[in-house]
């Protein structure tokens, strides 16, 4: 499938679906204020080395209560990111409202030309720099999400997700490189049935109330995948609650998911390690542990320091299983660590460090981790 094709069709029909909205918009619907927020950026990180780029985000230019974000990103470890996003409601506008429809419009670009694979199960060995098996990793992606309040806190979403992977290059001589190598390219969609309940104060900072996630991701031939048939499922539930005062926050987390299916693509299994929100183990090297299930737990204390600028101490353990059946709550890998937090009025950057016996990672991002 020609992606440039699909890209195509998509932001034809983002373009038609955002004027329907904008027409079926009531006029009596107060405005919010427009905002523009961009953030250049020089950085290191464990997983892509030294890099540079920008993230930007406008709402509500259109007075349709939109918002249009971009993230440009380039690493000495060859990394290339490119991230456009489009909200309609956007997500800090409609927080703890209730509205009939949402669309959220996500299109990436993601390649490494050095991506690590350790094995799978918990008891994967990282070797070292010279041993760790790797390949040339590209991952195109676009997503469309409608969404319906049934109340201020209750959310039904259905998305569909067109997806492609391309590994290549992979390195000769090492443990997994004939796995690796057969990999190739793999087109994998997938289409989710999400269902959100957040008591949550915001979108952007978050300092009380839960946000719960159960969602449901179906691929196999019928959805166009033919290089996958699984059924993935995700439970998230996360916490804030002030404490000392009204900006120091303690954020908590615990995430489980888990994959069957006859055909799993290897990068549709589940994944910890690294400076992500859906896998974060960030005193462990991204991709760290990989299997059909995991689990991982968070806990952030947040403060303010200066500002702008506020803190962060945290703690996380996880691990991944073959099975539901063969769940070992006994090998999970810990870590700890600390961070900075730069808010803006649209978006939170932040920066980590994680410590763990494996040594130390780096990372650097947008958003509070969770």
């Amino acid at each position: 499938m020609n992606l440039g094709v699909v890209v195509l069709r998509r932001v034809c029909f983002l373009a038609i679906f955002a004027s329907a909205a904008a027409l079926a918009r009531s006029a009596d619907t107060p405005d919010h204020k427009r905002s523009l927020s961009v953030f250049p950026y020089a950085l290191y990180s464990t997983d892509i080395g030294f890099g540079a780029g920008a993230m930007g985000k406008t709402v509500n230019f259109l007075r349709r209560d939109e918002s249009l974000s971009l993230t440009v990103f380039y690493s000495t470890k060859s990394e290339r990111w490119y991230l456009l996003g489009f909200s309609i409601p956007d997500l800090q506008i409609r927080q703890g409202k209730r509205y009939g429809l949402s669309l959220d419009f996500k299109a990436e670009y993601d390649k490494y030309l050095k991506y690590y694979f350790y094995g799978i199960g918990p008891d994967s060995q990282k070797l070292g720099p010279a041993e760790d098996s790797y390949a040339t990793y590209l991952m195109e992606q676009i997503s469309t999400t409608f969404g319906h309040a049934f109340s201020r806190t209750l959310i039904v979403e259905a998305a569909y997700t067109l997806r492609e992977y391309r590994t290549s290059n992979a390195a000769p001589g090492k443990p997994f490189s004939g796995l690796l190598a057969n990999e190739g390219n793999k087109f994998s969609p997938f289409v989710s049935l999400i269902l959100r309940y957040d008591s949550s104060d915001s979108q952007v900072h978050p300092t009380r109330g839960i946000r719960f996630l159960f969602e449901n991701d179906f691929a196999g031939p019928v959805l166009g995948n033919k290089a996958g048939t699984f059924y993935r499922w995700t439970l998230d539930l996360r916490a804030y609650r002030r404490v000392f005062g009204e900006k120091d926050v303690v954020a908590a987390r615990a995430l489980v998911q888990d994959v069957s299916g006859s055909k799993i693509p290897l990068w549709d299994l589940s994944m910890l390690g690294g400076g992500m929100s859906m896998s974060a183990l960030r005193g462990y090297v991204l991709n760290r542990f990989m299997d059909n299930g995991k689990f991982l737990a968070c806990v952030e204390y947040r403060f303010p320091l200066w500002k702008k600028f506020a803190g962060t101490v945290f703690a996380e353990g996880g691990s991944v299983w073959p099975s539901l059946r063969d769940i070992d709550l006994k090998r999970i890998a810990l870590d700890a660590g600390l961070g900075l937090r730069f808010y803006l009025s649209d978006f939170v950057v932040r920066a980590d460090l994680g410590f763990s016996h494996e040594g130390m990672g780096i990372y650097f991002n947008t958003g509070h981790m969770f």
